[in-house]
C-alpha cells in the first residue's frame, strides 16, 4: 500500500534516483523548513502556521531515522494541518496493532515519500531472490533502516511474506503481504524448530540466511505439518527479525 500524495510529490519532481531524493529540499516545496537539534521526548516534531511550518529533527537520531521522521512529519503537514498531534519516540515507525490511525498515516507517508514504488520496485525486482541479504542493499539504496524497507516490500504485497517480531521467545507483533490469507496467524511463540527461537535465546549465534522449515513450526492451523515454508531471521538488539516467505497456494487468498 502506497501514500498515492507521497509519490505523487516525487514524481512531479522529476525524481528518478533514489540518491536524488533530498528530504530537506522536498520539505522546503511543501512549505516546510527543516532544522536538526538534540530533543529528549521524541524524535521529531513540526510547528506550523498557514502555509508554513518548521520541523525540528531529533540530531541525536542516526541517519535513517532522521530522515524516516522527517518523512513521518511531512505526513502530518499533508494529512492533518491544522491538528495538534504529539509524536512519542514510539509513535514514529510503530509497528504494533494498537498504533494511532493518524500516525499509521504519517507513517505510510514517510515510507512512500523515502521509497516510492515506482523506484522501488525496480530496484527490488532487480534482486533474484528476497532475504535479509537483499533488505539490506536495498536500505542503503534508499537511505533507509532495514526494518522500514523490510516493511515496504511487505505492505507493497509484491511477494508472498509475513514479517514477525520475537522477543524474548515470544511473538511481539507481526505484518503479512495483503495476498497471504488471514487464516495463516502466527503463534504466540515460535517452536524450537524455528531458526528464531535459537537466536531469541543465543545471542552470539550467527545468522544463517534462507532456510526452509516446516510451516507448523510458526503456524498452529491443523494442516500446517504438510507445508514448508522460507524462514530468514537476524537479531537486532532484543529482537529477532524473522521473513516468512509463504510460496505455496494455499498460504493465499
Amino acid at each position: 500500500m502506497s501514500d498515492i500524495h507521497a509519490e505523487k510529490i516525487i514524481y512531479d519532481l522529476g525524481i528518478s534516483r533514489p540518491e536524488d531524493i533530498d528530504l530537506d529540499a522536498v520539505a522546503l516545496t511543501l512549505g516546510v523548513k527543516v532544522k536538526y537539534e538534540p530533543l529528549s521526548d521524541c524524535d521529531a516534531l513540526i510547528v506550523g502556521h498557514g502555509e508554513s511550518a518548521i520541523a525540528t529533527i531529533n540530531s541525536r537520531s542516526m541517519p535513517e531515522r532522521q530522515r524516516f521522521s522527517l518523512g513521518h512529519e511531512l505526513g502530518h503537514w499533508t494529512h492533518h494541518k491544522g491538528h495538534m498531534l504529539y509524536c512519542t519516540q514510539n509513535d514514529i515507525e510503530g509497528h504494533s496493532d494498537k498504533a494511532r490511525e493518524t500516525e499509521m498515516v504519517a507513517d505510510r507517508f514517510a515510507s512512500s515519500l523515502l521509497m516510492p514504488s515506482f523506484l522501488f520496485k525496480p530496484a527490488l525486482f532487480a534482486h533474484k531472490k528476497l532475504s535479509w541479504k537483499a533488505v539490506r542493499e536495498l536500505a542503503r539504496e534508499f537511505e533507509c533502516s532495514p526494518l522500514a524497507t523490510a516493511l515496504r516490500i511487505v505492505d507493497l504485497n509484491v511477494a508472498p511474506v509475513i514479517f514477525v517480531c520475537v522477543e524474548q521467545g515470544k511473538r511481539k507483533w507481526f505484518r503479512r503481504a495483503r495476498d497471504i490469507s488471514t487464516a495463516w496467524f502466527p503463534k504466540d511463540s515460535p517452536d524450537p524448530e524455528s531458526y528464531a527461537f535459537e537466536l531469541s535465546f543465543d545471542p552470539n549465534k550467527a545468522a544463517a540466511g534462507p532456510r526452509k522449515v516446516g510451516a507448523d513450526a510458526w503456524f498452529d492451523r491443523y494442516n500446517a505439518a504438510r507445508f514448508d515454508l522460507v524462514e530468514d531471521s537476524v537479531r537486532v538488539v532484543d529482537s529477532v527479525y524473522s521473513l516468512l516467505f509463504l510460496e505455496d497456494e494455499a498460504f493465499l487468498d
